[in-house]
């Protein structure tokens, strides 16, 4: 045993000296773990390389507009657990999150026979429960499905709202295409519900999970409270951020880490750029797994099989994306989704077309469908833009760039500005400006080796009992975000993540964080996670 250090019950180590804790990235789960652990009265540095704190869910401010870096909407708002961490610090109403009347909409552009709306078929989405019955209608209308194909979508649905926990927590290591599959042979229900699905992981639906999706469905659809945060996505990670700093933490932007200092099989440490260091006890990463270990700590300090197994764990797919100012507001909506190519969109795609998009995308082309996903922030916060002009903030799925290109940058961006011009008539007539960020923006400013939306994808064998644990071999070294531990969608995920870190971190030092009245289940979920968690080790042999 290290110096300073005693044993405590349950075989942990706690230090005899008071921990202190640093924390790396700001995005949601560096800025939750970091209000998190400075709550329950643990020294605590954010540190941050770029100058504004966020991550993806950063902005930047341009001609009186207030604009995400990302492209984000919130499945479940504050009840899920982006609330629950507020919850957590006794405050949990510091984020407001706003509803739209049609939360989204389906946009196709079908054949000429079937057009209408200036050649856009609109489906909304609506958020009361009351007008879903309509929306299900108009959606078999849009797909022209016959009602015995209505009977099995419907059927399948159902199944996903009705199954118990334990039934869904059966399907973690099997995709969504074995689940669809028994239900539904159409091509367009196939198509349509994998592209929806595929928007919560940036992965094709025979690659996902099915008991993550299903997990993620039931949760949106029960809680009922996808939304917006009031001031931009950049609120949720400033609240957290701002609750931190009042309870101690110091927070420091534009510093980037060199590397994490390990003395002993045990953290020291963060070393800046600058050459300083930082000493702590306690040390959290959310960059990926992969750069963690092999770059930030470095791969002596581990046995070869968590190595091994780091180097190996996949990301999802990430996106260029494009913000765009409007002098008039087109869309009504909350969010814009679809996918269109020539002479076929989502509502007319064969589970051929899909398959072949993404062959397209891992070959580095642009595939032949491009699917788009679209928020429109001022439709929750009109604030975020001058008065009677909006913003869409747009994205397109594209290749990591550990993948050769084949395809130029600038054809993604052009492939994505070609797809949002279609489906919102009279877009370029109202422009006030178009800012598009390729992959490699992205990668830089996240700081994830590859730059994937997601660094530890959500595939049948990186979930559930096969997800990396947010404790490490490396003692006193944590991973919180999209990286470890957690269930959920995104930036959820990431919430998750964290309130799972933290528990881990309070349970390793024999102590407890004190608890709200009320938590969703998925923070419930990362309790009982933690607790079974089996050691990175077992899980880094785990077949």
């Amino acid at each position: 045993m290290t110096s300073g250090a005693a044993r405590v019950a349950g075989g942990r180590e706690a230090t005899s000296h008071k921990p202190s804790a640093v924390v790396i990235g700001s995005g949601i789960g560096g800025s939750a773990a970091a209000l998190l652990l400075a709550h329950a009265g643990i020294p605590t540095t954010l540190v941050e390389k770029n100058r504004r704190v966020g991550g993806s869910c950063s902005g930047y401010e341009k001609q009186g507009y207030k604009i995400d870096v990302g492209t984000h909407m919130f499945c479940r708002g504050a009840r899920g657990p982006l609330g629950d961490v507020l919850r957590r610090v006794g405050e949990p109403g510091a984020v407001d999150f706003v509803r739209t009347r049609d939360i989204a909409e389906l946009r196709f552009v079908p054949p000429e026979g079937r057009r209408r709306h200036g050649g856009v078929l609109r489906v909304p989405i609506p958020a009361s429960l009351a007008r879903m019955p309509a929306f299900v209608v108009e959606l078999a209308r849009a797909l022209e499905l016959s009602p015995r194909e209505m009977a099995r979508a419907a059927r399948l649905f159902t199944h996903m709202l009705t199954m118990s926990d334990a039934e869904v927590a059966r399907w973690d290591d099997r995709t969504i295409e074995e689940f669809v599959l028994p239900y539904t042979e159409s091509a367009p229900v196939i198509g349509v519900f994998g592209f929806l699905l595929g928007l919560y992981f940036i992965l094709p639906y025979w690659e996902v999970s099915a008991g993550e999706a299903i997990y993620c469905f039931r949760k949106m659809a029960r809680d009922n409270s996808l939304s917006y945060p009031r001031g931009g996505s950049i609120a949720i990670p400033s609240a957290y951020v701002r609750l931190a700093e009042a309870r101690g933490a110091v927070v420091r932007t534009g510093v980037g880490v060199r590397r994490v200092v390990v003395r002993g099989g045990r953290v020291a440490g963060v070393e800046l750029e600058d050459g300083s260091v930082i000493p702590a006890s306690i040390v959290v990463s959310t960059s990926s797994l992969r750069t963690t270990v092999t770059k930030l700590v470095g791969e002596a300090h581990f046995p070869a099989a968590y190595v091994e197994r780091a180097k190996n764990v996949r990301g999802s797919f990430i996106a260029v994306q494009a913000k765009i100012g409007l002098k008039k507001k087109l869309v009504d909506a909350g969010c814009i989704v679809g996918g269109v190519g020539e002479g076929v969109d989502l509502a007319s795609v064969s589970t051929d077309d899909m398959k072949v998009m993404f062959t397209h995308l891992l070959n580095g082309e642009v595939p032949p469908i491009v699917p788009f996903y679209c928020p429109v922030p001022t439709n929750f916060d009109p604030s975020l833009a001058p008065p009677g002009h909006q913003l869409l903030t747009v994205c397109a799925v594209a290749p990591t760039s550990d993948v050769v290109l084949k395809d130029p940058a600038h054809r993604w961006e052009e492939a994505m500005l070609h797809a949002i011009r279609r489906v919102v008539p009279g877009l370029d007539e109202h422009l006030d400006f178009v800012d598009t960020f390729d992959v490699g923006f992205i990668e830089r400013w996240i700081g994830k080796e590859f730059g994937p939306a997601v660094s530890t994808g959500q595939t049948p064998d990186q979930v559930g009992k096969r997800r990396p644990p947010v404790s490490t071999p490396v003692r006193g070294l944590y991973l919180a975000g999209c990286n470890a531990g957690g269930r959920g969608v995104g930036t959820e995920l990431a919430a998750a993540s964290a309130l799972e870190c933290a528990d881990r971190v309070m349970s390793d030092l024999g102590l407890e964080l004190p608890r709200p009245a009320r938590d969703s289940g998925v923070v419930l979920a990362a309790r009982t996670a933690t607790r079974a968690a089996a050691a990175p080790l077992a899980w880094a042999t785990r077949a």
